[in-house]
């Protein structure tokens, strides 16, 4: 039997299901009963190909892990290469802030950590406060918890011989190093309805896009947020998913997304891409704006995206702080699966969209009058726009009469034309020199005060007639209306649908350059942001900040094209055609006080 072949009928091993559709084929494998969240012990698989000897070397670190002191998976000198790096990495997890999370606080029982990654300290990692890292040369270890699936970041000044500081960022996944990608493609590989796969297509076809991480609704990666990644085989109208939870050590199951029909396959000439000037001059360097009434700071994160912050408009402050933390992609909506995209910097970062080029400028043009101007910044993964590679533009509107937008839209094609596209914003308003803001919400028609912290879906909120569902102000009453987006904005939006979250501003909340926050492919309210809500605080007198995280649903069928992007013949020969689906709120003034 081709498991392959469009149309078959759905082959479950050891589960049910009762109905499927031919663009989520199904193919999974029955999961152990004995292992459970939190497990510290990894999986013993069976391994009987010579390919998983990658998988027989890595259950060996993590056995010799936990015996060790400190309990650590360390990266190795070779894949680290450098002296600073390794010193880093020692220093670390000797801390004894960093080795308080690699043992049980009551048992003292070992706990399953490896180190991810170890790179150069970047401006966005300290939001313009790098304090003593400003003054030397400093390093960024991420240090992952497959026990309570939470990261840790210790920043690190090895020829000072100091851990400068710590922080831990609970349910969040840093990007995996390059060992761990090619053990999931191992794994893959290695996998009887996989090899069943690549042997009907001559064994010709490779692995893709192993780096992302993702889940799998009712597997262990969503029950007990295991570490989970898809190597994604791509064929002429199919890509299959291979989904490995390298928490167990094996594959959990398998999915096929319909990739819609195509013209022409772009053959596509990798440019380059001036990575090196870009990261120099956008990403190693915070650089300044100033247009019309308008000024910032901005600067390429590491998997955060374009940020802007001290944001002033006619010298009054507007925005302390304004980034995109994750593109969250879920691939068909009843089986529940995708990536989690982060954007950032072209090198030395952990994001796989990269920027294209740096930001640009462009004037806003409305009946042939210019009434502002845009931030822009486009990330792409080449080769796009062929099936399963992204790109992701992100767009600050700034107009002359201090309203102003922050947008961002996903240009395509992915991996589907079954997609939800849910870009995770944040956005740290400053109404006042106090840092107090005043927030209310539009309900029963009129502005009732919002008294504690709290998550509201767009499609059941209240909108003045303006179209305004909340008002941001300082004791003065200036401040801002917000205006999601409903389709008004005349770019072919077909309207947010978003969350909102308001939230008790805290630094370690998302400030600084954040490691993937939340699921790909939860299709409620928890998107990320709702941990910093629960159990929700109160609001009043404090420094709030606002997440807002639209939902866009992509379209590949001819003719209603959104979220997409294709090949097409014009003129005789290839061009490429994008249906962006543009989202985000607008910001209006609210007159204050006379």
């Amino acid at each position: 039997m081709k498991v392959w072949a469009r149309g078959l009928v759905t082959v479950l091993l050891g589960l049910s299901l009762a109905a499927c559709d031919d663009q989520a084929k199904i193919l999974q494998l029955p999961i152990s009963a004995d292992t459970h969240q939190g497990s510290a012990q990894l999986a013993q698989v069976s391994v009987t190909s010579t390919s998983l000897v990658a998988l027989q070397a890595y259950q060996q670190s993590v056995a010799a892990s936990l015996q060790a002191n400190p309990p650590v998976i360390l990266l190795t000198p070779q894949e680290l290469n450098d002296e600073l790096k390794q010193q880093a990495q020692q220093l670390a997890v000797n801390h004894s802030e960093v080795q308080k999370y690699l043992r049980d606080p009551k048992s003292g029982a070992a706990l399953r950590n490896e180190v991810m990654s170890v790179r150069q300290a970047l401006p966005a990692d300290f939001n313009g406060n790098a304090g003593a890292c400003a003054q030397g040369q400093c390093y960024r270890v991420e240090i992952y918890s497959h026990f309570d699936n939470s990261s840790t970041l210790a920043f690190v000044d090895p020829q000072q011989q100091k851990v400068l500081a710590v922080s831990r960022q609970p349910y969040a996944q840093p990007d995996l190093p390059p060992r761990l990608v090619e053990l999931a493609k191992a794994i893959a590989d290695a996998a009887p309805e996989v090899k069943a796969v690549l042997a009907e297509q001559a064994g010709k076809v490779p692995a893709g896009k192993a780096e992302f991480k993702t889940a799998l609704n009712d597997s262990l990666c969503e029950r007990s947020h295991h570490l989970c990644v898809a190597p994604t085989y791509v064929f002429e109208q199919d890509a299959l998913w291979a989904i490995v939870d390298l928490t167990e050590g094996k594959l959990i199951g398998t999915r096929w997304t319909d990739l819609g029909s195509s013209g022409p396959r772009t053959v596509v000439t990798e440019r380059s891409l001036e990575n090196e000037a870009t990261f120099h001059k956008y990403c190693e360097q915070v650089n300044q704006l100033k247009q019309d009434a308008w000024s910032m700071d901005y600067v390429l994160t590491g998997s955060d995206g374009l940020q802007l912050s001290n944001v002033r408009y006619q010298g009054k402050p507007v925005l302390k702080n304004v980034k995109l933390l994750d593109w969250h992609v879920s691939y068909s909506s009843r089986e529940g699966f995708g990536y989690s995209d982060a954007i950032g910097c072209p090198m030395f970062s952990s994001a796989v969209v990269i920027a294209y080029d740096g930001p640009k400028t462009e004037p806003i043009i409305q009946a042939g009058e210019t009434v502002g101007f845009a931030v822009v910044q486009d990330f792409r993964q080449p080769p796009w726009p062929t099936p399963c590679n992204y790109r992701y533009v992100q767009r600050f509107e700034f107009y002359k009469n201090g309203r102003f937008r922050v947008a961002q839209a996903d240009f395509g094609r992915g991996c589907g034309t079954d997609g939800t596209y849910r870009p995770v914003v944040r956005i740290d308003l400053d109404t006042s020199h106090e840092g107090i803001d005043q927030v209310a919400e539009w309900k029963n028609n009129v502005w009732s005060t919002i008294q504690n912290e709290q998550w509201r879906l767009q499609d059941q909120a209240e909108l003045t007639t303006e179209g305004y569902q909340y008002r941001f102000t300082n004791q003065q009453g200036e401040g801002y209306y917000l205006e999601p987006g409903r389709g008004q904005f005349n770019d072919a939006g077909r309207g947010d649908h978003a969350f909102s979250y308001l939230s008790v501003r805290k630094p370690e909340e998302g400030e600084q350059d954040t490691v993937t926050l939340g699921s790909c492919c939860n299709t409620d309210y928890k998107q990320g942001p709702e941990q910093f809500i629960e159990p929700p605080e109160p609001v009043a007198n404090k420094d709030l900040v606002l997440w807002y995280v639209p939902q866009m649903k992509n379209d590949g069928n001819p003719g209603s094209e959104y979220c997409w992007a294709d090949t097409r013949v014009k003129d005789g020969v290839q061009a490429i055609e994008v249906w962006p689906c543009w989202s985000g709120p607008m910001f209006v003034p609210v007159q204050g006080q006379s």
